[in-house]
């Protein structure tokens, strides 16, 4: 793999790509109150696109797939000023003796711009993560995946959130991993009602179709480096055999001082699609000291279980560094 500095970054970095419409990672759409159900949805604002070495820019792929993994009972780690538990209730955060159950629960098909959706569940029943395929959104496009979630109660008065990351992946292309992504073939990809997706480039800001190709078609060269998805989230505790490619994972960056011409910037952690459970004001002013946000995130384990290659088909290939 061709690791670039910009990968990733070239459609967030362009003002004014398209009028009115602004790029960010992948998130969650609304924040959650502890105790209630949040009928919810992951955000998907553009496609896959690695980037050139001067920054310019490079046209997007469609994203025709999703797949997530949400924190689940004991395969958790729980992160509290730079303290880290792993399994339980997380030091007090929920209630004693308990491990962490969201609630899960898809939608039904065509709730997005992928036709079928299914639930990934465990031995028992129960929900785990989500896989949605049969599809594609335009990159300049945004859609929503919708899912359901029930919070749980924040015990620990001190804590003012709880941020759950889950594990995303929009998928770009299929039958590919890390080491083929450059070079087999990309897929002919199509929306949900099996149309061609309209093929776009920027133009001084004005979308057009790119000169001699309406559509996006299948290319026997591949798509470029890196560009078969996106993951948005970090290095995962305790590793993985499917999810290490240094190119596709999120990479904490360091503070930057400023210069001439741009103002200084805080050092960050990797990003993760982070859904925030607020602790009621009433319990927060309770507190006796500093109130805190706790992360929750699922381990490295339950994305090689329940995102495994039969669980992420027919985006993935092989059984290693997809």
């Amino acid at each position: 793999m061709t690791h670039s500095t910009f990968k990733k970054m070239a459609i967030y970095s362009i003002v004014g790509l398209f009028a009115g419409q602004a790029y960010a990672h992948t998130g969650v759409r609304d924040q959650v109150e502890e105790g209630k159900p949040s009928y919810n949805g992951f955000t998907i604002t553009h496609g896959c696109a690695d980037s050139a070495e001067d920054g310019s820019y490079v046209e997007a792929f469609p994203v025709i797939g999703q797949s997530a993994v949400f924190p689940y009972g004991d395969n958790v780690v729980w992160r509290k000023n730079d303290v880290k538990t792993t399994g339980g209730d997380g030091g007090g955060v929920i209630a004693a003796g308990t491990t962490l159950k969201l609630g899960v629960t898809g939608y039904s098909d065509f709730g997005s711009a992928f036709a079928v959706i299914h639930e990934i569940v465990d031995a028992l029943g129960n929900v785990h993560g989500f896989h949605w395929k049969n599809g594609g959104m335009e990159p300049k496009l945004n859609t929503i995946t919708p899912f359901k979630i029930t919070a749980p109660l924040i015990a620990d008065n001190c804590v003012k959130s709880l941020k759950v990351r889950i594990g995303v992946i929009n998928w770009c292309d299929m039958r590919k991993n890390a080491a083929n992504d450059a070079t087999d073939q990309y897929y002919l990809p199509r929306d949900a009602y099996g149309r061609a997706i309209p093929k776009i480039v920027n133009a001084e800001g004005i979308q057009q179709n790119v000169t001699g190709a309406e559509y996006y078609t299948a290319l026997p060269g591949g798509n470029g480096d890196n560009n078969r998805a996106d993951w948005w989230f970090g290095d995962l505790e305790g590793g993985s055999a499917l999810y290490n490619d240094p190119d596709l994972l999120q990479h904490a960056t360091p503070a930057k001082p400023a210069t001439a011409t741009t103002p200084a910037a805080p050092a960050s952690p990797a990003y993760w699609t982070t859904m925030t459970i607020n602790n009621s004001a009433a319990d927060v002013a309770k507190c006796a000291g500093t109130p805190v946000d706790i992360t929750v995130e699922p381990t490295g384990a339950d994305f090689d279980t329940y995102l495994s290659g039969a669980n992420t088909q027919p985006f993935t290939k092989g059984t290693s560094n997809f």
